[in-house]
């Protein structure tokens, strides 16, 4: 099964690291190990060694063992960047991106001189100012970067046949993932995105080097917004979340902007001016240079939020206009039931029917109001007409009732408490305080990861593997640490079916096509997702 290089944890596992050193003596004097220390970025603060005596660090670190056959194109060694998203951890759910970049070093590899980081480190940030850069590499070119449809390209035209290694790398993400389940706690309206680092060695072996928490995003070279622009627009929509309020609708107004002029201009003049957030003026061009690429993000940014803000003020508006009919239609309608056959003076009666703003003109009386059965059932239908319509308005104030009907029962009364109001909603949607399901599963604009989709523009579903049955509809209760260990093994277990799986049907039927390989691999374990590959 596929792995990450042997490493150690310093200083905490020092003492292991020594004895490794002991261990391998003269038996394996060529080794080498890498030293990244814990908290850096873009390659600061890495380097190689041979010798124990030539390991220096201030911080944490992790040592690792370093590979030293990677496999070369022109002669440079390259890793992978594969993004992978998580919606659920409870059920477990993984989906892995068709794209990606491979990162190239600038250098020739060569375990000759082991202080040249641009040789042995693919960090784009680091190696976009390496000598070689600019320069058009062998089988490389210019840059450091490629996609994975660029990657297939170059397997396809040196007769690689890369369907089994593709297959590894699903199965050492899942895996990847599963090892941290147990100390994920269920949450809702919650997801990951990581950025794995593996490197693909001679014989076709992957290694995960890193996880990234937060993988980059900008823009450094061609081939950047070409996968990651996509790619953030299908993890959205598979999240179910709109791309307006992400931000990335900025990009298509700037984009837009280069070849018409926007609709909501606010002025036809030659020179139109914005408002930016601090109150400053910005001028953009006016009819003639609409087309033109001058218009800037800021702009662009503040026309929408200006559109943004006329839409919620006219809903707001709107709104309003609804809560006041509702008002004045339950009025009319207290107003006209009359309330015959009341004991007592008239005036506590009148006011009991007049609806919820003259009861609370009486502030502090205290006398209660007698009725007879039948104009019971008229106040309480009213008072349920009002608190209903109190609950649909979801209005802030609080309001106070001093005088009760004790003949009135106390879920009626219960209905003009606000925070009796607030509390019976969070119960009935299940949200914090309630220890059931499906809060953890079910999420705020309706997605359910108890049956998670294949997949979403290019993100497939590598997890789970077949039918969506890990959790029933009855199943209410939150997973106890005796389930969570039994969901490890299961994930486990299946993934190693997976991979043994793959490799019989690989070798079984070594000159099959792609096609063929998913086509056996579907049939074989009834999978109901679309078998992970990057685009060729």
């Amino acid at each position: 099964m596929c792995c990450s290089p042997v490493g150690y944890n310093l200083p905490l596992e020092y003492t292991k690291l020594v004895a490794e050193f002991s261990r391998q003596g003269k038996s394996d004097s060529n080794a080498v190990w890498i030293c990244k220390p814990v908290g850096q970025s873009q390659g600061r603060g890495i380097f190689l060694f041979k010798e124990l005596g030539d390991l220096c660090y201030d911080s944490n670190a992790i040592v690792q063992r370093y590979i030293q056959n990677p496999l070369l194109i022109g002669g440079y060694k390259f890793d992978l960047r594969l993004y992978v998203c998580i919606p659920s951890y409870h059920p477990l759910t993984v989906y892995l991106y068709r794209e990606g970049l491979a990162r190239f070093s600038t250098d020739k590899f060569s375990m000759a001189d082991l202080t040249n980081p641009f040789c042995h480190l693919t960090n784009s940030s680091l190696n976009k100012w390496g000598p070689g850069y600019n320069e058009k590499k062998e089988r490389v070119g210019a840059g450091c970067k490629w996609s994975l449809k660029q990657l297939r390209r170059y397997f396809h035209q040196a007769k690689i046949s890369d369907w089994l290694l593709w297959q590894r790398v699903s199965s050492l993400i899942v895996l990847t993932v599963v090892s941290q389940l147990s100390g994920i706690p269920s949450t809702a309206n919650c997801f990951e995105f990581y950025g794995f680092d593996v490197l693909i060695d001679s014989s076709l072996r992957p290694w995960l080097l890193e996880v990234n928490l937060s993988p980059a995003l900008g823009n450094d070279c061609d081939i950047d917004p070409i996968v990651k622009k996509p790619m953030l627009h299908d993890m959205f929509d598979l999240l179910g979340l709109p791309v307006c309020n992400t931000g990335l609708s900025l990009f298509t107004i700037w984009s837009n902007a280069t070849s018409q002029k926007h609709p909501d201009d606010l002025s036809s003049s030659e020179n139109e001016e914005y408002e930016n957030e601090n109150g400053g003026v910005i001028a953009s061009s006016g009819r003639k240079e609409a087309s033109s690429a001058t218009l800037s993000v800021i702009a662009a940014a503040s026309r929408w939020k200006r559109r943004h803000q006329q839409k919620n003020h006219s809903s707001t508006q709107s709104t309003s206009a609804q809560r006041t009919r509702r008002k004045s239609a339950n009025l009319q309608a207290a107003s006209h039931h009359s309330l015959p056959g009341c004991s007592g003076t008239a005036g506590p009666c009148n006011q009991a029917s007049s609806g919820r703003k003259s009861r609370a003109r009486t502030t502090g009386t205290k006398t209660p109001v007698k009725c007879s059965s039948t104009n019971q059932n008229i106040a309480h239908s009213s008072y349920s007409m009002t608190s209903i319509a109190y609950g649909e308005e979801e209005d802030n104030t609080h309001r106070t009732i001093n005088s009760r009907n004790p003949q009135d029962s106390a879920d009626a009364w219960a209905r003009y408490n606000p925070l009796l109001i607030d509390r019976s909603r969070n119960q009935a949607r299940g949200f914090r305080g309630q220890n059931k399901y499906p809060p953890p599963m079910l999420w705020g604009n309706g997605r359910d990861w108890r049956s998670p989709p294949a997949g979403e523009g290019n993100w497939v579903r590598v997890y789970p593997l077949g039918p969506t049955t890990q959790y029933s509809s009855q199943e209410q209760e939150l997973p106890t640490t005796t389930q969570g260990d039994r969901e490890v093994k299961n994930v486990v277990s299946a993934v190693h079916k997976y991979s043994k799986t793959a490799r019989e049907i690989f070798k079984r039927h070594p000159t099959s096509s792609d096609e063929s390989f998913s086509a056996f691999m579907r049939q074989s374990l009834g999978l109901t997702s679309e078998v992970w590959l990057p685009i060729k």
